[in-house]
C-alpha cells in the first residue's frame, strides 16, 4: 500500500480470550478526480468510528496509485458493526460514491480472539484477494449457467 497504513487504532480494553468480529473492505474508486472527496468523507467516517459504540480498533489505508481503499476494524458484536456502517458519515458516504466505484467493493468478515490484536494488514489484504478469487470463480460458475 502507498502510503503505508495508519497504525491500528485500538479503541477499548479486550479479552485475551473472546472472540470479537473482524471486517475489512477493499473500495476501488474508479478515477482519480473522486479522490479529495472519498479523502474527506473518510476523514468523518475515522471521526465517527473513534467513538462508534462496539468498536474494538480500526485502521485505514490505501493504495492511491491503483485508486484502492482499505479498511479494517473489529467490533464487539454484528450488531453494533450493522449500526456504525447505517448510521451518520458511514452511511452518508456510502449514499455519495455508490456511482464512483468502478467494480464490486470487497468485504470480509472473520472472527478473531482478541490475543490476535492489534489486526494486521498482511492478513487482511490475503483475506481481501482470497474473497475476490471466490467472487471471480463464483461469477464465471453464474456465467456458465
Amino acid at each position: 500500500m502507498f502510503p503505508p497504513p495508519q497504525p491500528w487504532k485500538q479503541r477499548t480494553s479486550v479479552d485475551p480470550h473472546r472472540e470479537y468480529l473482524a471486517f475489512t473492505a477493499r473500495f476501488y474508486l474508479k478515477s482519480f478526480r473522486h479522490v479529495p472527496a472519498f479523502l474527506v468523507n473518510s476523514l468523518a467516517v475515522m471521526k465517527q468510528a473513534n467513538s462508534a459504540p462496539g468498536i474494538v480498533g480500526w485502521s485505514m489505508g490505501a493504495d492511491l496509485l491503483r485508486l484502492e481503499f482499505h479498511n479494517l476494524s473489529a467490533w464487539t458484536d454484528a450488531q453494533s458493526l450493522r449500526r456504525f456502517i447505517q448510521e451518520g458519515p458511514h452511511s452518508r458516504a456510502l449514499l455519495a460514491h455508490k456511482h464512483d466505484l468502478r467494480r464490486k467493493t470487497t468485504f470480509v468478515y472473520f472472527k478473531v480472539l482478541g490475543q490476535d490484536f492489534p489486526l494486521k494488514w498482511k492478513d487482511a489484504i490475503a483475506r481481501q484477494d482470497q474473497q475476490n478469487r471466490a467472487d471471480q470463480k463464483a461469477a464465471l460458475r453464474q456465467d456458465a449457467t
